[in-house]
């Protein structure tokens, strides 16, 4: 079963990627490199939920 801190750790950093990325204060380097981790994050949180089977999470 997917923990709820782990997806809630995850979509934090995400939500911390996309302001940085909005802020336009990155290089296209930096730009690139918070895409990828962001992309590898999106992919865990989606393993995370899909390993609890169809059982509804609920994420404050």
């Amino acid at each position: 079963m997917a923990k709820d801190t782990d997806i809630r750790s995850r979509m934090n950093r995400i939500e911390e990627i996309i302001d940085q990325l909005d802020a336009d204060e990155v290089s296209l380097d930096e730009g690139s490199e918070l895409y990828e981790e962001g992309q590898e994050l999106l992919t865990e949180i989606r393993e995370r939920l899909h390993e609890g089977q169809g059982e509804v999470i609920e994420i404050k």
